[in-house]
């Protein structure tokens, strides 16, 4: 995230915020001086010329303040455009490192972060750039009154702009310890509210406030610290900026005593040092806003760079596997040790297993979503050729599966229009006719994730025909038709056991006559290795 990259959204907008930026702080100015000859004018009973002078602040104040408005609509809309297209990078980012992410760490990134950074430091350097138009038009307003005016600017502006390195890195802290305490409470919200309907059923509300409460807390303390930080500095810079505006206003008043600048000098010159004293002000806060958000600035900067995706010329479709000395160690000390298997193409599998024997474990390692501590999974092609997995031929069926708020259709064709038209002999056989014709637009009936409207059982028809309808040539089930009747499992069976893929299935409840159409069964032993 660089001011290059902001620029880069829209050029033409970005200069004209440029243009904005430095043009009204010229117009407040401009009348500032007017104020002065208004002043002299009413002195001197020039009354005419001076109504004919405050028309014109009158005219200046309305270009001033359209101005002013029109600054704010072009960097709102260019800070919003450049959002968009940094949170896509993002999204592009971890949608292609392949690593596992926690929601709550993407969701603070995404937010959070993104609209810290805007503020402290997109819009910390348009600051800078109007401070800097009201600290020059106020210098050279002075200059034109006297020069002895000016060197007390300089002096001010020299010792003012040495303060921010005073607070730098405490200020970065402060930053980076606001977006880790976000993410703490988001990681919070996400753990506990998924879980909110067992905290009511046992009344542990108590809990969920408390954790809630303290989590709250450390974030409300990260932003109380970095406001301090900012405002010490704020009132260390404000404390020497009177004391030179007492000294320029004494100065001020004894060059008109001494009729080397003209009356109005001593109405307007409390504007000028004000224009000076909060522009040094702004830019030093607008500065130390830069520098803290520096940190936070590379994060983002890197969760936006274009991830590597490496792609082996080995990668092709797996028909069978084989593991070996596969193990999984827990941070408790606890170790999952799991026999070497050999599962052919086109295998039917039944994984059974005590409790805890890590069968969940088992397909999640093949998956690649846990790496295990020791061993390797081996992937073979049609050709029985050592292959890297293309995994979208990996098929996946766990007990909650994982759906998304799109049509019903789109779930089962991962948004690919193209397969929509396969769908509906699988339908047939999967036992899902009835369901979409109860759907109130069928297959194009919207899945609503925040009120479900449809059944345990449906999910997991919905995912198994879009593992048949990708043509997966390995499918993984996780207790996958636990929400299904006994009638309609056995149907879902008997389809899954005929095709050609090969299968690896969990379950604990299956009768006799669901066994035999399995090839052979592996059983899982729980083991209690520590160390």
């Amino acid at each position: 995230m660089t001011i290059k990259d902001f620029f880069k959204q829209n050029p033409l907008r970005c200069i004209l915020i440029i243009f904005t930026a430095a043009f009204f702080p010229a117009m407040h100015l401009v009348n500032t001086g007017l104020l002065a000859i208004i002043t002299t004018a009413v002195k001197k009973w020039q009354i005419p010329f001076a109504f004919w002078l405050v028309a014109i602040m009158a005219l200046v104040s309305l270009v001033d303040y359209f101005t002013q408005g029109w600054f704010n609509s072009l960097f709102t809309k260019q800070a919003e455009e450049y959002s968009v297209a940094l949170r896509r990078k993002i999204v592009q980012h971890y949608f292609d490192d392949q690593a596992d992410h926690q929601v709550s760490q993407v969701q603070n990134r995404l937010t959070n972060d993104i609209e810290q950074v805007t503020w402290d430091y997109f819009a910390s350097w348009c600051n800078i750039i109007m401070d800097i138009s009201f600290f020059v038009f106020a210098f050279l307003l002075l200059l034109n009154f006297h020069w002895l005016l000016l060197v007390i600017s300089i002096a001010m502006t020299i010792i003012s702009l040495i303060l921010p390195k005073l607070l730098n890195k405490q200020l970065q802290k402060a930053t980076l310890h606001i977006s880790s305490a976000n993410k703490i409470y988001l990681d919070s919200l996400e753990k506990w509210l998924s879980g909110l309907a067992e905290l009511r059923r046992y009344l542990a509300g108590a809990k969920l406030f408390k954790v809630i409460q303290v989590d709250s807390k450390k974030l409300e303390d990260a932003n109380v610290k970095q406001v301090g930080l900012q405002q010490t500095l704020v009132v260390i810079n404000g404390l020497i900026s009177e004391s030179f505006s007492f000294l320029l206003f004494i100065l001020a008043g004894w060059l008109i005593i001494n009729h080397h600048v003209q009356f109005g000098a001593w109405i307007v010159v409390g504007d000028c040092q004000y224009y000076l004293a909060s522009s040094i002000e702004q830019m030093i806060a607008a500065y130390g806003r830069i520098e803290g958000s520096k940190s936070l600035n590379k994060q983002i900067a890197d969760s936006a760079t274009q991830s590597s995706v490496k792609q082996e010329k080995s990668v092709g479709t797996p028909v069978s596997l084989i593991t070996e000395n596969l193990s999984l160690k827990f941070p408790n000390g606890e170790r999952l040790t799991f026999p070497d298997i050999n599962i052919k193409k086109g295998e039917k599998v039944l994984l059974t297993g005590d409790s805890g024997a890590g069968k969940t474990s088992l397909l999640k390692i093949l998956l690649g979503e846990i790496t295990p501590t020791t061993g390797k999974v081996i992937f073979r092609n049609e050709k029985g050729q050592k292959i890297i997995p293309n995994m979208s031929k990996v098929g996946y069926i766990s007990q909650a599966p994982v759906l998304f708020p799109g049509s019903i259709a789109d779930n089962m064709t991962m948004f690919n229009a193209c397969l929509k038209s396969k769908l509906t002999p699988l339908i047939e056989r999967i036992q899902f006719a009835r369901d979409v014709s109860n759907f109130p637009t069928g297959l194009n009936t919207r899945i609503n994730l925040n009120k479900l409207n449809i059944s345990g059982g449906q999910r997991q028809k919905i995912v198994l025909i879009r593992a048949l309808v990708h043509q997966s040539k390995i499918i993984l089930i996780d207790e996958g038709t636990s929400a299904i009747d006994q009638q309609a499992t056995i149907e879902i069976l008997r389809e899954v056991t005929s095709g050609e893929q090969t299968v690896i299935f969990i379950a604990h409840s299956l009768n006799d006559y669901m066994r035999q159409m399995f090839d052979r069964e592996i059983h899982l032993v729980k083991n209690k290795n520590l160390g």
